[in-house]
């Protein structure tokens, strides 16, 4: 009769554990999601930028040119690459920990791995912005004369250091350090995770 009940106390505190680190999964999700939306709609703008032809008035400077194209596909590309692997991660981490035959192991295999992928993703996300106002002002020198392009690049930069500012200054305030983060494992559970699917 005490082995049941303990039984039933590791059950009962093995299904909130899952339950929690469920709660990871969706909140790690959601963020995924949210940033691939935003990276979709920066893609769409590169892509713009890259298809818009040169002024036939006027010739730019081949070097002008070079660095806008570049910064155009580096932001086009840093983009892509967030919506592909936000996508992939969104879909194979819940599939991971719903389907797993290995059971907790394999949902905290797709907690773990959410996780480990978030800041590069993010740093991609934001390079791609910071590279796409640097294509904006780059856009604005080949497409206009030089009193406008200088009167329009004052803004772009102080928005474009303002928003690298706020960058670091936010990730500084928000972002917990790898000994601060808790996690929805219980580490002491451990062997009781062994348990996979009955049926395998």
């Amino acid at each position: 009769m005490l082995q049941l009940r303990k039984n039933k106390i590791v059950t009962q505190v093995s299904k909130g554990q899952v339950e929690i680190r469920q709660m990871e999964v969706d909140w790690y999700c959601g963020n995924y999601q949210t940033i691939s939306g935003q990276a979709a709609m920066l893609a769409g703008f590169a892509f713009n930028f890259l298809t818009a032809p040169m002024p036939k008035d006027k010739e730019p400077c081949i070097w002008l040119e070079f660095f806008y194209f570049f910064c155009v596909s580096t932001a086009l590309g840093a983009e892509l690459g967030v919506i592909v692997i936000s996508s992939y991660l969104s879909v194979w981490a819940p599939s991971l920990a719903l389907r797993g035959k290995r059971g907790a192991v394999d949902l905290h295999k797709a907690c773990d791995t959410l996780r480990d992928y978030q800041a590069l993703v993010f740093s991609c996300f934001m390079c791609g912005w910071i590279v796409h106002f640097i294509a904006s002002i780059l856009q604005v020198w080949i497409f206009y004369k030089r009193s406008i392009a200088t009167f329009v690049s004052i803004p772009f930069l102080l928005f474009t250091v303002a928003i690298i500012w706020y960058l670091v200054d936010l990730r500084q305030k928000l972002s917990l350090s790898e000994t601060e983060v808790v996690t929805g494992k219980i580490s002491h559970f451990q062997p009781y995770e062994q348990i996979g699917d009955l049926d395998h």
